[in-house]
């Protein structure tokens, strides 16, 4: 991928609706009116919450137990990328290195900002993924778009 399509993430929020699920939203600092959002699942939502910060569970999560094994065996970490939406799934890359060789493994996105939050590297998301905040303006456009639509 070319790194300039990517736009590195410098601010992570976390909202849970009853109505809509548990929502994840990536944003790039300073641009407020774009950013990326993905629905996780309860497991994936308390691991990103962990790492924000925002909750301390009483044990160990998953993610914990396989980030502690790689730790012993000498796994560099370097960024995270969420690069492309197929079939209504987003897909991510972890990029690491062994013995001095760069790699990378397919992940889930959800997994991959856990791992991206507790060790400290950059989440890079493609820029043709963010979407922009819509304006109270285009908002009362599009209601009275939806009102006039007969169905």
């Amino acid at each position: 991928m070319n790194t300039s399509e990517l736009i590195t993430i410098k601010e992570v929020f976390l909202e849970s609706d009853p109505n809509r699920g548990n929502m994840v939203i990536l944003k790039q600092e300073g641009e407020k009116d774009r950013f990326f959002m993905m629905f996780v699942g309860d497991a994936e939502f308390a691991a990103i919450a962990k790492e924000n910060g925002l909750v301390e569970p009483k044990r160990p999560l998953t993610h914990d137990l396989y980030l502690s094994i790689l730790a012993k065996l000498q796994v560099d970490f370097l960024r995270i990328e969420i690069y492309e939406m197929r079939q209504e799934t987003y897909y991510a890359s972890v990029y690491f290195r062994v013995d001095g060789t760069e790699q990378s493994v397919d992940s889930r996105p959800s997994d991959a900002v856990a791992l991206a939050l507790n060790r400290k590297i950059p989440i890079l998301v493609n820029q043709s993924l963010f979407r922009r905040r819509l304006s109270k303006e285009e908002i009362t456009e599009y209601e009275g778009l939806l009102k006039s639509v007969k169905f």
